[in-house]
């Protein structure tokens, strides 16, 4: 019994021994990265059916491996987030605000207000210069833009070469602790420490690639991509990435010079980008998605304004050829991928600036006029080309008949007669009763002015006469005339001097003939008068001698006019309504829409922005939506790692190291290891005493 004690004791003493490096070990590890609590087992020692002290097994680790698997999910969750705003911020450094000096918005606002100061004095050298520097600079940020999106592009090739080199190191590390966890597992050994290591290369490879994992029989973790591709067991996969050494605009993935990343070889499995996460599924989303997307909308915002100035007559900017590119009708890919990266201010208006006054057709231009610049003012910077009137009115053969036209005549005094009270006799040089002639289309009645009539009272005798509506007095009080006749007054009793009391002198006064004016791109309005013998090619050859405009005869015999090259048109009544008797009004002529798909060189990708803009909201929005993209990326980033922060927090406090919790197991183990010694002691004694009693 004695015997069973002391070896009971002395497997306790030797028990709290062990128990005590492991917690020393514990304590000393407490902020060492990756490390997690070990416990040392322990059981009671049974021989013959009696307990007989107890004993030791091989360290573990106190890990909740649920939580350990949601923590590499957020790591990578996390790192690929990261990389998106990283990234993205190198492109709102460049935008900065919408209104800020830099941004494309503003410069394109800037080359508007020099084309309107320089329609003010369009041969003025300063101001020419002036919007020729202020093209270029527009210009340059395209360049600038293009050549920061490019060497983004580039640079996550980098990266992720680096990052593939990173995983399969920690790949390769899985694997051999897979094998010496495994070997040592099978021999009833320890294995904890190497798990730890295991875990934090688990977690390295997570940085980088979304995975799965799951630990078999024999304590050997299989790590897996998202997909379900094995990646490491006892055997490490190889990753594979070729980086492109000629990374362009024109570049895209796949089969544009680009690749994907694989395992083993490039003619093996290759992983779908969508399911890769982590730090390098960031990068690809960036290098493949989102930059590619920025540039095809400054490529498009840059097509389309070196378009329309070219529609306009001003071939402002061009290729490094001297070509504007066309637009290209969806839903074939466009040809002008890359654009924005080349486009420049036409050489030939850097070497002669006063082609901005004179436009780039070749066109005579008259010195001094402003015709061009204010075309290009009016029309390059909004959604409208150009301004042209259709008719709505067949007016073939002759155009009275056809678009209901007459001649007018409206005739009106220059005296208030309400001055005159109570009555007219009060009128100067009136004697009344009196009274004078008048013919209206032919018949002639003679209009007498009682002695008490007043001014109502004259207009009523006309209109008795000549039917209602021919007289009235107008809101100044004047007596007035309105026909399609001609008008004559003549004497009969009341003299000149009386007629000019009424505010008229005898004469005929013809009737006038419908007429209009034309004014194209703000030059001085030409007069356009139909007569009652005109037919359609007599109104015709008169609208086309009217500087920069083309009229023809559209479909249905209806008038339509065109300004040349595009421009404004200003159409204005001046006697009768020619304007409503032929159906003529002005529309608008929009400039060729924005592309929202098909875009980039692949064909595949949109800009997500309106297509019917003015060149400066599509850039404003443009500079937007990139900058809501970056905040978001921003704000999914900090929700990410916040979420990280508190997985990290959850794992070390159910993983880790407390050193409170460890004191208290120090004084526990402390407490047992001296009960074990006093054993021992009270053993050693009791053997003493029996020899003693022996001898």
């Amino acid at each position: 019994m004695t015997t069973v004690s002391l070896n009971s004791a002395l497997s306790g003493l030797k028990a709290a021994q062990q128990a005590l490096n492991t917690v020393s070990t514990n304590i000393a590890n407490a902020s060492t990265p990756g490390y997690t609590r070990k416990i040392l087992p322990q059981q009671t020692l049974i021989v013959g059916g009696t307990g007989a002290g107890v004993t030791t097994g091989a360290l573990v680790r106190n890990v909740d491996k649920t939580l350990m698997k949601s923590l590499f999910g957020q790591v990578s969750a996390t790192q690929s987030a990261l990389v998106k705003s990283t990234y993205l911020d190198r492109v709102q450094d460049f935008h900065g605000a919408t209104e800020a000096e830099a941004a494309l918005s503003n410069r394109i606002g800037k080359l508007s207000d020099a084309f309107s100061a320089l329609s003010s004095a369009p041969d003025n050298t300063i101001y020419l210069n002036q919007t020729v520097q202020a093209a270029q600079t527009l210009a340059k940020s395209f360049n600038d833009y293009t050549t920061l999106i490019t060497d983004l592009r580039r640079q996550t090739e980098s990266e992720i070469s680096a990052y593939v080199g990173e995983v399969n190191n920690s790949l390769k590390q899985i694997a051999e602790l897979n094998v010496q966890i495994a070997q040592l597992t099978a021999g009833g050994q320890a294995s904890a420490d190497l798990e730890d290591q295991r875990d934090t290369a688990i977690r390295n490879v997570s940085q980088y690639i979304q995975i799965s994992t799951f630990t078999d029989q024999n304590n050997v973790v299989v790590v897996s991509t998202k997909q379900g591709q094995a990646l490491a067991d006892t055997k490490a996969q190889k990753l594979v990435f070729n980086a492109s050494e000629t990374l362009s605009t024109t570049s895209y993935y796949p089969g544009g010079g680009l690749g994907g990343l694989y395992i083993n070889s490039t003619g093996g499995i290759e992983l779908a980008q969508s399911s890769i996460g982590g730090a390098i599924g960031g990068l690809f989303e960036v290098r493949d998605q989102v930059l590619p997307q920025y540039q095809a909308q400054v490529d498009e915002l840059a097509q389309k304004m070196a378009e329309r100035f070219d529609t306009l007559g001003l071939r402002l900017f061009t290729d490094a050829s001297g070509n504007v590119p066309a637009s290209v009708a969806p839903p074939a890919p466009v040809t002008y991928s890359g654009f924005a990266g080349e486009i420049r201010v036409n050489t030939n208006i850097v070497n002669d600036p006063t082609l901005l006054r004179n436009g780039t057709n070749g066109g005579a231009v008259q010195a001094g006029s402003n015709s061009v610049v204010n075309r290009i003012t009016a029309f390059a910077f909004g959604n409208v080309a150009a301004q042209n009137a259709n008719g709505t009115v067949d007016i073939t053969g002759n155009i009275f008949t056809a678009a209901s036209l007459t001649q007018t005549n409206k005739l009106s005094g220059n005296v208030n007669l309400n001055n005159y009270n109570p009555d007219l006799s009060d009128a100067t040089n009136l004697t009344l009763p009196a009274a004078f002639d008048l013919t209206i289309g032919g018949t002639t009645q003679t209009i007498n002015i009682g002695a008490t009539d007043t001014p109502i009272d004259l207009v009523n005798t006309i209109n008795a006469a000549f039917g209602p509506g021919t007289a009235a007095l107008n809101g100044l009080g004047q007596l007035s005339f309105t026909t399609t006749d001609d008008i004559t007054l003549a004497d009969n009793t009341i003299g000149a001097a009386g007629m000019a009391d009424l505010g008229f002198t005898f004469g005929t006064y013809p009737a006038s003939n419908p007429a209009f004016t034309v004014s194209v791109n703000g030059q001085p309005a030409v007069t356009i008068t139909i007569l009652p013998t005109d037919t359609e090619t007599d109104l015709l050859n008169k609208l086309n001698a009217v500087p920069g405009l083309t009229a023809t005869q559209g479909t249905g015999g209806v008038l339509q006019l065109v300004p040349d090259e595009g421009g404004s048109l200003n159409l204005q009544n001046t006697s009768g309504n020619p304007l409503g008797g032929l159906g003529l009004s002005i529309t608008n002529v929009n400039h060729t829409s924005f592309r929202q798909n098909n875009l980039g060189p692949a064909g595949n990708l949109s800009t997500g922005l309106a297509a019917n803009s003015s060149i400066g909201d599509y850039a404003k929005n443009l500079v937007s939506q990139q900058s809501a993209t970056y905040n978001a990326a921003q704000s999914t980033y900090n929700s990410e790692q916040s979420y990280l922060e508190t997985l990290d927090s959850r794992n070390s406090s159910i993983n880790g190291v407390d050193l409170d919790q460890e004191i208290a197991e120090l004084i526990r183990v402390q407490t047992a290891y001296t009960a074990a010694a006093r054993m021992i002691t009270a053993t050693e004694e009791l053997f003493d005493t029996l020899f003693a009693a022996i001898r």
